[in-house]
Protein backbone atom coordinates (compact mmCIF):
# COMPACT_ATOMS: atom_id res chain seq x y z
CA UNK A 1 0.00 0.00 0.00
CA UNK A 2 1.42 3.35 -1.05
CA UNK A 3 0.48 6.32 1.09
CA UNK A 4 0.59 8.43 -2.07
CA UNK A 5 -2.61 6.73 -3.18
CA UNK A 6 -4.31 9.00 -0.66
CA UNK A 7 -4.19 12.74 -1.26
CA UNK A 8 -4.86 15.68 1.07
CA UNK A 9 -8.55 16.59 1.06
CA UNK A 10 -9.37 12.88 0.77
CA UNK A 11 -12.15 11.79 3.12
CA UNK A 12 -10.94 9.19 5.61
CA UNK A 13 -13.13 7.28 8.06
CA UNK A 14 -11.52 5.55 11.07
CA UNK A 15 -13.08 2.48 12.68
CA UNK A 16 -11.89 2.43 16.30
CA UNK A 17 -10.74 6.04 16.19
CA UNK A 18 -10.68 6.24 19.99
CA UNK A 19 -7.65 3.96 20.22
CA UNK A 20 -4.43 5.69 21.24
CA UNK A 21 -2.53 4.86 18.05
CA UNK A 22 -5.55 5.34 15.79
CA UNK A 23 -6.25 8.75 17.28
CA UNK A 24 -2.63 9.81 16.78
CA UNK A 25 -2.68 8.78 13.12
CA UNK A 26 -6.05 10.47 12.65
CA UNK A 27 -4.72 13.75 14.04
CA UNK A 28 -1.53 13.49 11.98
CA UNK A 29 -3.48 13.00 8.77
CA UNK A 30 -5.97 15.71 9.70
CA UNK A 31 -3.03 18.05 10.25
CA UNK A 32 -1.75 17.17 6.78
CA UNK A 33 -5.02 18.26 5.19
CA UNK A 34 -7.04 15.06 5.11
CA UNK A 35 -10.70 15.19 6.08
CA UNK A 36 -11.06 12.79 8.98
CA UNK A 37 -13.93 11.41 11.02
CA UNK A 38 -14.57 8.06 12.67
CA UNK A 39 -16.41 5.68 14.94
CA UNK A 40 -15.73 4.40 18.43
CA UNK A 41 -18.29 2.75 20.65
CA UNK A 42 -16.92 4.33 23.82
CA UNK A 43 -16.63 8.03 24.53
CA UNK A 44 -13.40 8.83 26.36
CA UNK A 45 -10.80 11.51 27.01
CA UNK A 46 -9.27 10.52 23.67
CA UNK A 47 -12.48 11.01 21.70
CA UNK A 48 -13.06 14.31 23.51
CA UNK A 49 -9.62 15.46 22.37
CA UNK A 50 -10.34 14.39 18.79
CA UNK A 51 -13.55 16.40 18.74
CA UNK A 52 -11.74 19.45 20.12
CA UNK A 53 -9.27 18.93 17.28
CA UNK A 54 -12.18 19.21 14.84
CA UNK A 55 -12.60 15.50 14.11
CA UNK A 56 -16.17 14.17 14.31
CA UNK A 57 -16.53 10.98 16.37
CA UNK A 58 -19.64 8.80 16.19
CA UNK A 59 -20.50 6.33 18.94
CA UNK A 60 -23.23 4.67 16.86
CA UNK A 61 -22.19 3.37 13.44
CA UNK A 62 -24.34 3.91 10.37
CA UNK A 63 -23.40 3.16 6.76
CA UNK A 64 -24.54 6.65 5.79
CA UNK A 65 -21.46 7.98 7.62
CA UNK A 66 -19.11 6.44 5.04
CA UNK A 67 -20.99 7.20 1.81
CA UNK A 68 -18.61 10.03 0.83
CA UNK A 69 -15.42 8.45 2.24
CA UNK A 70 -12.51 7.69 -0.08
CA UNK A 71 -11.00 5.11 2.26
CA UNK A 72 -11.67 3.44 5.58
CA UNK A 73 -8.90 2.80 8.10
CA UNK A 74 -9.62 0.14 10.70
CA UNK A 75 -7.99 -0.97 13.93
CA UNK A 76 -7.13 -4.58 14.77
CA UNK A 77 -10.34 -4.84 16.79
CA UNK A 78 -12.35 -4.85 13.55
CA UNK A 79 -11.82 -8.29 12.06
CA UNK A 80 -13.76 -9.63 9.05
CA UNK A 81 -16.39 -11.18 11.34
CA UNK A 82 -17.12 -7.93 13.16
CA UNK A 83 -20.71 -6.85 12.40
CA UNK A 84 -19.64 -3.31 11.46
CA UNK A 85 -16.86 -4.60 9.22
CA UNK A 86 -19.33 -6.87 7.46
CA UNK A 87 -21.48 -3.85 6.68
CA UNK A 88 -18.45 -1.91 5.45
CA UNK A 89 -17.28 -4.74 3.19
CA UNK A 90 -20.60 -4.69 1.37
CA UNK A 91 -19.97 -1.09 0.28
CA UNK A 92 -16.80 -1.96 -1.65
CA UNK A 93 -14.93 0.93 -0.05
CA UNK A 94 -11.12 0.91 -0.03
CA UNK A 95 -9.85 -0.48 3.27
CA UNK A 96 -6.50 0.04 4.99
CA UNK A 97 -5.49 -1.35 8.36
CA UNK A 98 -4.03 0.95 10.99
CA UNK A 99 -0.74 -0.88 10.61
CA UNK A 100 -0.69 -0.42 6.82
CA UNK A 101 -1.14 3.33 7.17
CA UNK A 102 1.51 3.61 9.89
CA UNK A 103 3.89 1.33 7.98
CA UNK A 104 3.47 3.44 4.85
CA UNK A 105 4.23 6.60 6.82
CA UNK A 106 7.38 4.98 8.24
CA UNK A 107 8.71 4.16 4.77
CA UNK A 108 8.97 7.87 4.07
CA UNK A 109 11.82 8.17 6.61
CA UNK A 110 15.46 7.10 6.31
CA UNK A 111 15.79 6.14 9.98
CA UNK A 112 12.63 4.41 11.17
CA UNK A 113 12.69 2.99 14.70
CA UNK A 114 9.87 0.66 15.74
CA UNK A 115 9.54 -0.09 19.46
CA UNK A 116 7.91 -3.46 20.19
CA UNK A 117 7.41 -5.69 23.22
CA UNK A 118 4.61 -6.85 25.45
CA UNK A 119 5.36 -4.09 27.95
CA UNK A 120 7.06 -0.70 27.96
CA UNK A 121 6.45 0.36 24.36
CA UNK A 122 4.90 3.74 25.12
CA UNK A 123 7.36 4.62 27.87
CA UNK A 124 10.38 3.71 25.74
CA UNK A 125 9.04 5.36 22.58
CA UNK A 126 8.38 8.51 24.58
CA UNK A 127 11.79 8.28 26.23
CA UNK A 128 13.61 7.91 22.92
CA UNK A 129 11.50 10.63 21.35
CA UNK A 130 12.24 12.97 24.26
CA UNK A 131 16.00 12.43 23.94
CA UNK A 132 16.00 13.10 20.20
CA UNK A 133 13.62 16.07 20.41
CA UNK A 134 16.03 17.75 22.81
CA UNK A 135 19.26 16.59 21.16
CA UNK A 136 21.34 19.08 19.20
CA UNK A 137 20.49 18.99 15.50
CA UNK A 138 17.54 16.58 15.78
CA UNK A 139 13.89 17.11 14.87
CA UNK A 140 12.23 13.66 14.83
CA UNK A 141 8.70 12.58 14.01
CA UNK A 142 7.29 10.55 16.91
CA UNK A 143 4.09 8.50 17.29
CA UNK A 144 3.53 7.11 20.78
CA UNK A 145 0.72 5.11 22.34
CA UNK A 146 0.29 7.70 25.09
CA UNK A 147 0.44 11.46 25.50
CA UNK A 148 4.02 12.75 25.57
CA UNK A 149 3.92 15.15 28.50
CA UNK A 150 6.40 17.66 27.07
CA UNK A 151 4.62 17.66 23.70
CA UNK A 152 1.03 17.46 24.97
CA UNK A 153 0.10 14.97 22.26
CA UNK A 154 0.51 11.36 21.19
CA UNK A 155 2.50 12.49 18.18
CA UNK A 156 4.72 15.27 16.87
CA UNK A 157 5.79 15.94 13.30
CA UNK A 158 9.46 16.76 12.76
CA UNK A 159 11.56 17.72 9.77
CA UNK A 160 14.47 15.26 9.82
CA UNK A 161 14.83 11.62 8.74
CA UNK A 162 14.09 10.07 12.15
CA UNK A 163 10.71 8.42 12.74
CA UNK A 164 10.08 6.76 16.11
CA UNK A 165 6.89 4.80 16.62
CA UNK A 166 5.28 2.01 18.60
CA UNK A 167 4.85 -1.40 17.01
CA UNK A 168 1.93 -3.32 18.48
CA UNK A 169 1.98 -7.09 18.15
CA UNK A 170 -1.79 -7.61 18.40
CA UNK A 171 -3.04 -9.63 15.42
CA UNK A 172 0.47 -9.31 13.96
CA UNK A 173 -0.11 -5.68 13.03
CA UNK A 174 3.61 -4.95 13.50
CA UNK A 175 4.40 -7.24 10.57
CA UNK A 176 3.26 -4.38 8.32
CA UNK A 177 6.32 -2.42 9.48
CA UNK A 178 9.76 -2.61 7.87
CA UNK A 179 11.89 -0.49 10.21
CA UNK A 180 15.60 0.08 9.92
CA UNK A 181 15.81 -0.46 13.68
CA UNK A 182 13.47 -2.95 15.37
CA UNK A 183 13.49 -2.82 19.18
CA UNK A 184 12.07 -5.68 21.26
CA UNK A 185 11.83 -4.86 24.96
CA UNK A 186 10.37 -8.18 26.15
CA UNK A 187 8.03 -10.97 25.08
CA UNK A 188 5.43 -12.55 27.37
CA UNK A 189 2.11 -14.16 26.59
CA UNK A 190 -0.71 -11.71 25.89
CA UNK A 191 -3.54 -11.18 23.39
CA UNK A 192 -4.69 -14.75 23.82
CA UNK A 193 -7.75 -14.01 21.71
CA UNK A 194 -5.30 -14.08 18.78
CA UNK A 195 -2.04 -15.78 19.75
CA UNK A 196 -2.38 -19.52 20.39
CA UNK A 197 0.59 -19.56 22.75
CA UNK A 198 4.01 -18.14 23.48
CA UNK A 199 5.64 -19.94 20.53
CA UNK A 200 3.16 -18.27 18.18
CA UNK A 201 4.11 -14.90 19.69
CA UNK A 202 7.85 -15.59 19.42
CA UNK A 203 7.51 -16.51 15.75
CA UNK A 204 5.77 -13.21 15.07
CA UNK A 205 8.48 -11.26 16.88
CA UNK A 206 11.14 -13.10 14.87
CA UNK A 207 9.51 -11.98 11.64
CA UNK A 208 9.14 -8.42 12.94
CA UNK A 209 12.82 -8.20 13.91
CA UNK A 210 13.89 -9.35 10.47
CA UNK A 211 11.57 -7.16 8.40
CA UNK A 212 14.43 -4.68 8.03
CA UNK A 213 16.47 -7.18 6.02
CA UNK A 214 20.24 -7.51 6.04
CA UNK A 215 20.69 -3.74 6.35
CA UNK A 216 18.45 -3.60 9.41
CA UNK A 217 19.11 -3.85 13.14
CA UNK A 218 17.39 -5.70 15.96
CA UNK A 219 17.88 -4.35 19.47
CA UNK A 220 16.58 -6.79 22.06
CA UNK A 221 16.62 -7.67 25.75
CA UNK A 222 19.18 -10.30 26.71
CA UNK A 223 17.45 -10.74 30.09
CA UNK A 224 14.33 -12.10 28.36
CA UNK A 225 14.48 -15.78 27.39
CA UNK A 226 11.73 -15.35 24.82
CA UNK A 227 13.69 -12.53 23.15
CA UNK A 228 16.74 -14.77 22.95
CA UNK A 229 14.72 -17.60 21.41
CA UNK A 230 13.00 -15.26 18.96
CA UNK A 231 16.32 -13.85 17.73
CA UNK A 232 18.18 -17.11 17.10
CA UNK A 233 17.83 -17.02 13.31
CA UNK A 234 18.04 -13.26 12.79
CA UNK A 235 19.46 -12.04 9.48
CA UNK A 236 19.62 -8.46 10.76
CA UNK A 237 22.47 -7.09 12.84
CA UNK A 238 21.88 -7.81 16.53
CA UNK A 239 22.43 -5.37 19.41
CA UNK A 240 21.59 -6.55 22.92
CA UNK A 241 21.03 -4.94 26.32
CA UNK A 242 20.77 -6.19 29.89
CA UNK A 243 19.37 -4.42 32.94
CA UNK A 244 20.67 -7.29 35.10
CA UNK A 245 24.31 -6.65 34.25
CA UNK A 246 24.83 -9.53 31.82
CA UNK A 247 28.29 -8.79 30.41
CA UNK A 248 27.50 -10.72 27.24
CA UNK A 249 25.17 -7.87 26.26
CA UNK A 250 26.38 -5.02 24.08
CA UNK A 251 24.92 -2.55 26.60
CA UNK A 252 24.40 -3.41 30.25
CA UNK A 253 23.70 -1.66 33.55
CA UNK A 254 26.15 -1.75 36.43
CA UNK A 255 26.28 -0.18 39.91
CA UNK A 256 22.51 0.20 40.03
CA UNK A 257 21.19 2.34 42.88
CA UNK A 258 17.49 2.83 43.67
CA UNK A 259 16.62 5.98 45.62
CA UNK A 260 12.94 6.42 46.56
CA UNK A 261 11.93 4.49 43.45
CA UNK A 262 14.28 6.23 40.99
CA UNK A 263 17.24 4.47 39.38
CA UNK A 264 20.77 5.65 38.78
CA UNK A 265 23.36 3.39 37.17
CA UNK A 266 26.43 3.13 34.97
CA UNK A 267 26.09 1.94 31.40
CA UNK A 268 28.75 -0.24 29.83
CA UNK A 269 29.11 -0.77 26.09
CA UNK A 270 31.15 -3.76 24.96
CA UNK A 271 32.42 -4.08 28.55
CA UNK A 272 33.76 -0.52 28.54
CA UNK A 273 32.30 2.32 30.60
CA UNK A 274 29.96 4.39 28.43
CA UNK A 275 27.89 6.84 30.54
CA UNK A 276 26.37 7.33 34.00
CA UNK A 277 22.62 7.74 34.03
CA UNK A 278 20.02 9.01 36.48
CA UNK A 279 16.35 8.45 35.63
CA UNK A 280 13.42 10.67 36.57
CA UNK A 281 10.84 8.11 35.43
CA UNK A 282 10.11 5.94 38.49
CA UNK A 283 10.54 2.19 38.72
CA UNK A 284 13.35 -0.31 38.39
CA UNK A 285 11.76 -1.62 35.20
CA UNK A 286 12.74 1.63 33.47
CA UNK A 287 16.40 0.59 33.53
CA UNK A 288 15.72 -1.84 30.68
CA UNK A 289 13.67 0.75 28.82
CA UNK A 290 16.49 3.27 29.16
CA UNK A 291 19.10 0.79 27.92
CA UNK A 292 17.02 0.12 24.82
CA UNK A 293 16.76 3.86 24.16
CA UNK A 294 20.50 4.28 24.75
CA UNK A 295 21.30 1.53 22.24
CA UNK A 296 19.18 3.26 19.59
CA UNK A 297 20.75 6.65 20.33
CA UNK A 298 24.24 5.21 20.06
CA UNK A 299 23.39 3.64 16.71
CA UNK A 300 21.97 6.95 15.47
CA UNK A 301 25.03 8.91 16.57
CA UNK A 302 23.39 10.93 19.35
CA UNK A 303 25.93 12.64 21.62
CA UNK A 304 26.43 11.07 25.05
CA UNK A 305 25.69 14.36 26.81
CA UNK A 306 22.35 14.59 25.01
CA UNK A 307 21.49 11.03 26.05
CA UNK A 308 22.30 11.69 29.71
CA UNK A 309 20.40 15.00 29.78
CA UNK A 310 17.42 13.51 27.95
CA UNK A 311 17.08 10.54 30.29
CA UNK A 312 17.32 12.76 33.37
CA UNK A 313 14.69 15.23 32.14
CA UNK A 314 12.26 12.56 30.91
CA UNK A 315 9.48 11.91 33.43
CA UNK A 316 7.29 9.58 31.39
CA UNK A 317 4.21 9.66 29.20
CA UNK A 318 0.54 10.02 30.03
CA UNK A 319 -1.07 7.24 32.04
CA UNK A 320 2.30 5.68 32.85
CA UNK A 321 2.73 6.29 36.58
CA UNK A 322 1.28 9.73 35.95
CA UNK A 323 0.83 11.86 39.04
CA UNK A 324 -2.69 13.31 39.13
CA UNK A 325 -2.73 15.14 42.46
CA UNK A 326 -3.92 14.28 45.95
CA UNK A 327 -7.17 12.83 47.28
CA UNK A 328 -7.96 12.46 50.97
CA UNK A 329 -4.26 12.84 51.78
CA UNK A 330 -3.09 10.23 49.28
CA UNK A 331 -0.92 10.84 46.23
CA UNK A 332 -2.89 9.69 43.17
CA UNK A 333 -1.23 8.03 40.17
CA UNK A 334 -2.88 6.91 36.95
CA UNK A 335 -1.38 3.96 35.07
CA UNK A 336 -2.23 1.98 31.94
CA UNK A 337 -0.98 -1.35 33.34
CA UNK A 338 -3.38 -4.15 32.42
CA UNK A 339 -1.17 -7.26 32.10
CA UNK A 340 0.03 -9.18 35.19
CA UNK A 341 3.70 -8.42 34.51
CA UNK A 342 2.99 -4.70 34.11
CA UNK A 343 0.94 -4.63 37.29
CA UNK A 344 3.76 -6.24 39.29
CA UNK A 345 6.47 -3.78 38.26
CA UNK A 346 4.16 -0.77 38.61
CA UNK A 347 3.06 -1.70 42.12
CA UNK A 348 6.67 -2.45 43.09
CA UNK A 349 7.52 1.12 42.08
CA UNK A 350 4.52 2.42 44.04
CA UNK A 351 5.65 0.55 47.14
CA UNK A 352 9.10 2.14 46.85
CA UNK A 353 7.71 5.67 47.00
CA UNK A 354 4.81 5.17 49.44
CA UNK A 355 5.13 6.51 52.97
CA UNK A 356 1.86 4.83 53.94
CA UNK A 357 -0.23 2.13 52.29
CA UNK A 358 -0.53 1.35 48.60
CA UNK A 359 -4.20 1.32 47.60
CA UNK A 360 -5.02 0.10 44.10
CA UNK A 361 -8.11 0.43 41.93
CA UNK A 362 -7.90 -1.97 38.97
CA UNK A 363 -10.17 -2.42 35.97
CA UNK A 364 -9.48 -5.67 34.05
CA UNK A 365 -9.31 -5.18 30.28
CA UNK A 366 -10.56 -7.82 27.81
CA UNK A 367 -12.29 -11.01 28.86
CA UNK A 368 -9.85 -13.35 27.11
CA UNK A 369 -6.87 -11.80 28.91
CA UNK A 370 -8.54 -12.14 32.30
CA UNK A 371 -9.61 -15.72 31.54
CA UNK A 372 -6.33 -17.00 30.12
CA UNK A 373 -4.04 -15.20 32.59
CA UNK A 374 -6.36 -15.45 35.60
CA UNK A 375 -3.91 -17.28 37.88
CA UNK A 376 -1.20 -14.75 36.99
CA UNK A 377 -3.55 -11.91 37.92
CA UNK A 378 -4.16 -13.45 41.35
CA UNK A 379 -0.41 -13.18 42.04
CA UNK A 380 0.10 -9.67 40.63
CA UNK A 381 -1.10 -7.52 43.52
CA UNK A 382 1.25 -8.59 46.31
CA UNK A 383 2.64 -5.06 46.67
CA UNK A 384 -0.73 -3.43 47.30
CA UNK A 385 -2.30 -3.23 50.75
CA UNK A 386 -5.85 -2.80 49.49
CA UNK A 387 -7.23 -3.75 46.08
CA UNK A 388 -10.51 -2.45 44.68
CA UNK A 389 -11.72 -4.21 41.54
CA UNK A 390 -14.04 -2.65 38.96
CA UNK A 391 -16.23 -4.53 36.48
CA UNK A 392 -14.38 -5.91 33.46
CA UNK A 393 -13.92 -3.50 30.55
CA UNK A 394 -14.84 -5.65 27.54
CA UNK A 395 -13.00 -3.81 24.77
CA UNK A 396 -12.96 -6.39 21.98
CA UNK A 397 -14.25 -9.79 22.93
CA UNK A 398 -17.36 -9.31 25.06
CA UNK A 399 -17.91 -10.99 28.40
CA UNK A 400 -18.05 -14.69 29.20
CA UNK A 401 -19.05 -16.52 32.35
CA UNK A 402 -15.87 -18.40 33.33
CA UNK A 403 -14.17 -15.48 35.06
CA UNK A 404 -15.06 -12.00 36.28
CA UNK A 405 -13.79 -9.16 38.44
CA UNK A 406 -15.98 -10.48 41.25
CA UNK A 407 -14.31 -13.90 41.05
CA UNK A 408 -10.87 -12.27 41.01
CA UNK A 409 -11.78 -10.32 44.15
CA UNK A 410 -12.71 -13.56 45.89
CA UNK A 411 -9.34 -15.08 45.00
CA UNK A 412 -7.21 -12.18 46.29
CA UNK A 413 -6.99 -11.44 50.01
CA UNK A 414 -7.50 -7.80 50.93
CA UNK A 415 -9.62 -7.00 47.89
CA UNK A 416 -13.16 -5.76 47.33
CA UNK A 417 -15.40 -5.54 44.28
CA UNK A 418 -17.40 -2.36 43.62
CA UNK A 419 -19.70 -1.72 40.66
CA UNK A 420 -19.43 2.00 39.95
CA UNK A 421 -16.86 4.78 40.05
CA UNK A 422 -19.12 6.71 42.45
CA UNK A 423 -19.12 3.77 44.87
CA UNK A 424 -15.35 3.54 44.60
CA UNK A 425 -14.88 7.25 45.36
CA UNK A 426 -17.05 7.00 48.48
CA UNK A 427 -15.18 3.89 49.61
CA UNK A 428 -11.82 5.60 49.07
CA UNK A 429 -12.88 8.55 51.22
CA UNK A 430 -13.22 6.14 54.13
CA UNK A 431 -10.01 4.21 53.47
CA UNK A 432 -7.33 6.69 52.41
CA UNK A 433 -4.94 8.37 54.82
CA UNK A 434 -2.11 10.89 54.68
CA UNK A 435 0.97 9.36 53.03
CA UNK A 436 -0.90 6.66 51.12
CA UNK A 437 -0.36 6.09 47.41
CA UNK A 438 -3.48 5.52 45.32
CA UNK A 439 -2.83 3.65 42.06
CA UNK A 440 -5.63 3.75 39.48
CA UNK A 441 -4.84 1.12 36.86
CA UNK A 442 -6.22 -0.34 33.66
CA UNK A 443 -6.52 0.11 29.90
CA UNK A 444 -10.26 0.79 29.71
CA UNK A 445 -12.10 3.92 30.80
CA UNK A 446 -10.67 3.85 34.34
CA UNK A 447 -8.82 7.11 33.58
CA UNK A 448 -12.18 8.84 34.03
CA UNK A 449 -12.01 7.92 37.71
CA UNK A 450 -8.48 9.30 38.03
CA UNK A 451 -9.51 12.54 36.40
CA UNK A 452 -12.67 12.88 38.47
CA UNK A 453 -10.88 12.73 41.83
Amino acid sequence: MNINELKPNSNLYFLGIGGISMSAIAMMLSGKGFKVCGYDKTKSDVTDKLEKFGIAVFDDFNVSQIVNCDAIIFSAAFGPDHPIMQEVLKTGKTLYSRAEILGALALLYKNSVAIAGTHGKSTTSGMLGHILINAVGCDPTVVVGAVMRDVGSTYRIGTDENFIFEACEYKDSFLSFFPKIAVVLNISLDHTDYFTGIEHMRNSFTQFMNNGGEDGYAIYNLDCENCILASRDNIVKNITFSALGNKKADFYANNVCMNCGFASFDVYKNNQFYISVKLSAPGEHNIANALAAIAVCDLCGIAKDDIVKGLFSYVGVGRRFEYKGSFCGADVYDDYAHHPDEIKVTLAAAKDIAKGRVVTVFQPHNYSRLRDLFDDFTQSFNDTDLLILCPLYAARDGCGTEVSSELLAKRIDGSVYLETFDEIKEYLKQELSQGDVLMIMGAGDIAKLANSI
